[in-house]
């Protein structure tokens, strides 16, 4: 995959520390001018754009920021609340707009914030429209101000767009019967706040809410689709069927089956996989994941006849394999889901409430449809660097590796990447044991660390239970 060349935008927009950087309110004020720009030059008018935002306490001041840009140059603005990136997307559709934007940091902590944008038709901007706005944005002085009555309109539609979007997936599910069934939901104290207890409710789905109550600064803290277990620990308490863990923005879900333990974004695909293959609706019998997803997951599908494709991480990369292969399931081991006959992006609750279909449809609980592969032993190692030179460019971190491949062969794995939105290298070993897993991602953390390294503590996280 061609390294982005791209300054601001990473795999997910822009992201970090909220009114500094990329993400200074003059720098969002500025970008909000260069989208109304670049828009109404491609429309050939003035552009119109769907806006919405999570709860952290820095969103209304970077949405002030971008909607006074956008207006400034002569956008009509559609003002959406707080409402969860899907339903951007799906609103963005709604209304047939030029584009959809979101003020949020999904998963982040509530210092960090971030801006992404939807193109009309509900998927992600491409690279060369993300380009095009940084070099507007970078571009000093204002070629054509707006000014009296061609300042662009601004339309606040919160109410009406949140009930546009909860509807929508009530009328989609209406017809699986999942009246009565008990789950827990994690809200994250982030904007799903505003959307699950409507669409659960009007399903009849009796739910036990936390983390629901966000005050700007809890959004993502100790909980969300980075803490599913501490919905696993509700589901257990309370006799409940599923536990949903949500992220901040609700782009994503993490499960806990009946027991509490963890059903991440591999074993969804397995079992959406499986039963779309039943129903002849998988084409071409193959599922798309990225090169993070458990081995385990691609073993299971191969006994079932089924294929897994891989991509470099990140949503886009596998929205892209599904669009050019024509195929209808995808995902991350994250939770971040695919289903483009669904949705033209990922949607924690349109996700949790398909796989809560196939619990209805087979009556079979939740852990007996998760459990048919046992996961090999993975850990991502995150070191903090100074610098991002191409990993295997670093001598003593290509010898690392190709040892570990000597080592490991067909049994096990190594990935190496930085991440799209921190200043970190990502290191993530696969094997068959612990042991192994252990070995070699410590040798291959020595390596990067020594080369370049910034000094801080780096962190050992084990993707699967050992």
């Amino acid at each position: 995959m061609k390294k982005s060349s791209l300054k601001f935008f990473g795999t997910d927009g822009i992201r970090g520390p909220a009114n500094a950087g990329p993400l200074d309110v003059q720098q969002i004020l500025r970008l909000g001018e260069a989208t109304a720009e670049v828009l109404a030059r491609q429309q050939k008018r003035p552009a119109r754009v769907g806006l919405g935002w999570d709860t952290r306490r820095s969103s209304p001041t970077l949405v002030a920021a971008l909607t006074a840009g956008l207006s400034s140059g002569g956008a009509e603005v559609y003002r959406f609340g707080v409402i969860p990136t899907p339903a951007v997307s799906y609103l963005t559709r709604q209304y047939k707009l030029d584009a959809g934007v979101v003020v949020s940091a999904s998963h982040n902590p509530a210092e960090d914030n971030g801006i992404k944008y939807f193109s009309a038709q509900g998927g992600k901007f491409p690279e060369a429209r993300e380009a095009a706005l940084e070099k507007k944005m970078l571009r000093t002085g204002r070629k054509h101000p707006r000014t009296g009555v061609q300042v662009g309109v601004v339309r606040d539609v919160y109410g009406e767009a949140a009930a546009l979007y909860t509807q929508h997936l009530i009328d989609l599910f209406s017809g699986q019967r999942l009246a009565g069934l008990k789950v827990v939901a994690d809200l994250a104290q982030g904007a799903c706040c505003r959307t699950v207890p409507v669409v659960l409710g009007g399903l009849k789905i009796s739910c036990h809410y936390l983390y629901d109550q966000p005050d700007g600064l809890n959004i993502n803290h100790d909980c969300g689709s980075l803490h599913p277990r501490r919905a696993g620990r509700a589901v257990r308490r309370l006799k409940a069927r599923a536990g949903l863990s949500f992220d901040g923005d609700g782009d994503r879900v993490m499960l806990t089956d009946e027991n509490g333990s963890v059903v991440n974004g591999d074993r969804m695909l397995g079992i959406l996989a499986v039963h779309y293959a039943r129903q002849k609706r998988l084409p071409q019998r193959t599922v798309v994941a990225t090169v993070m997803s458990n081995l385990g997951l691609e073993l299971f599908l191969k006994r079932q006849g089924l294929r897994l494709l891989r991509t470099t991480v990140g949503d886009k990369y596998v929205a892209q394999a599904l669009a050019k292969q024509g195929l209808v399931l995808g995902g991350e081991q994250s939770g971040h889901m695919l289903l483009p006959r669904l949705s033209p992006t990922g949607d924690g609750l349109l996700t949790a409430l398909e796989v809560l279909s196939v619990m209805r449809e087979t009556r079979q609980p939740l852990s007996r449809l998760a459990g048919g592969w046992q996961d090999f032993p993975q850990q991502l190692v995150n070191i903090y660097v100074k610098r991002r030179p191409d990993l295997m460019s670093l001598p003593g971190v290509q010898q690392e590796v190709k040892a570990a491949g000597r080592s490991l062969g067909d049994r096990g794995r190594v990935n190496l990447r930085y991440s799209g939105t921190e200043n970190l290298a990502r290191v993530m070993v696969e094997a068959e044991t612990a042991g192994q897993v252990e070995h070699w991602s410590h040798r291959i953390g020595d390596a990067v660390q020594a080369s370049i390294g910034s000094g801080k503590r780096r962190i050992a996280t084990w993707l699967t239970c050992v």
